[in-house]
């Protein structure tokens, strides 16, 4: 049997001949409608009925932050260990990862397990690794809102998009039919879904200037999705969560988790709550790292004119990098100028202070 492919799938109820039903509304009648509570799987970071979208750039550790989620969830206990997020109860999960391969998602997922739950496997939780699950099918549609609906799942955990469909980063038109698939399935069910995707590469000549929330490769996943929340690798075992422009709740306060790793596993994400201008400027850091690994060394004014950041920003990154012996500085070829470098890049500073293998200001 051939399958065929979704093109676009709006919800729209249907009557017993097919036709739609009656879809206009009264001021008064749609303002009398009695709503149902406003439930949340986690309170402040993730409500009911809505789609997060965890983005960020590769080995952000985003799928680490989606499985936490989805755990945590299952268990009804504090995902990354802040109080601010205990849900109100634990619900059944259905997380989707088609990214990895399943042995190697497999001994992720056992050691993240075993720390949080011991010898005891979580009921509520169910996973579908490589399975084959296609968001562009309209036989598994049909199949993933039947399961969904059969465990009576209040959260779908979907790593990573683009794995799970072809529209993911075909502009503003086909990232509008996977929403209307993402809608369907939220419609039809009620669960809440957390989805993973990449940002769009950042130009050649510096960072992406734009707000996190608007990184999203595709286009029109800003405007689609009500929970925005962007994860930011900013050490070697540390990583920002920055949720932004949230639609019809308040942005949660950004939080750093770190991970704990035991026998070359990560076993447990240990989350701190911060500041909005300390997730700024801990961000900061690592865009420098970053940018100085393929493009150092560089001047403050370099870093500035790349659109990294303000100069008082970048100033105060560095100072810190610098203490903590990531970034280390040569002379430049102005008087009381600095070149800044990672060190052991291949890039490096030859002894009369000019920069090897780029062509950076002073």
């Amino acid at each position: 049997m051939s399958r065929e492919r979704v093109t676009t799938l709006p919800y729209m109820p249907l009557s017993a001949n097919g036709l739609p039903e009656p879809y206009i509304d009264g001021i008064a009648d749609f303002l009398a409608e009695e709503d149902p509570p406003v439930n949340v799987i986690f309170p402040e970071l993730v409500p009911c009925g809505v789609i997060v979208l965890l983005h960020g750039e590769p080995r952000a550790r985003k799928s680490l932050a989606a499985f936490e989620l989805a755990l945590a969830a299952a268990t009804g206990t504090a995902p990354f260990g802040l109080a601010r997020f205990m849900p109100p109860e634990p619900v059944t999960v259905l997380y989707v990862q088609e990214e990895d391969p399943r042995h190697l998602t497999r001994a992720r997922l056992r050691a993240l397990v075993n720390t949080r739950c011991g010898d005891d496997r979580p009921e509520r939780l169910h996973v579908a690794v490589r399975r084959g699950v296609d968001l562009d099918d309209a036989l598994w549609i049909e199949r993933l809102i039947a399961d969904l609906t059969r465990l009576e799942a209040k959260l779908l955990v979907l790593d990573a998009a683009r794995r799970l469909s072809t529209k993911t980063d075909e502009g503003p038109a086909k990232v509008r039919e996977l929403v209307a698939v993402l809608r369907r399935i939220i419609v039809t069910t009620g669960v809440a879904i957390v989805i993973v995707h990449h940002d769009t590469k950042p130009p050649q000549t510096g960072q992406d200037a734009r707000r996190r929330s608007q990184r999203a490769s595709g286009g029109d996943w800003f405007a689609a999705c009500e929970c925005p929340a962007h994860v930011e690798k900013i050490g070697a075992r540390e990583t920002l969560v920055f949720p932004e422009d949230y639609k019809f709740i308040g942005d949660p306060a950004p939080f750093t988790f770190a991970c704990e790793v035991e026998d070359g596993l990560i076993v447990r994400l240990v989350g701190i709550d911060t500041t909005t201008a300390h997730a700024e400027r801990a961000g900061l850091r690592g865009k420098i790292l970053d940018w100085l690994k393929a493009n150092g060394p560089a001047t403050k004014t370099t870093m500035k004119q790349a659109g990294i950041g303000q100069w008082s920003a970048i100033e105060a990154a560095l100072e810190v990098l610098t203490k903590e012996h990531k970034v280390d500085a040569a002379p430049g070829r102005k008087r009381g100028s600095l070149r800044y470098f990672v060190p052991g890049e291949p890039s490096t500073v030859n002894s009369d202070g000019s920069q090897n293998g780029s062509s950076g200001c002073a």
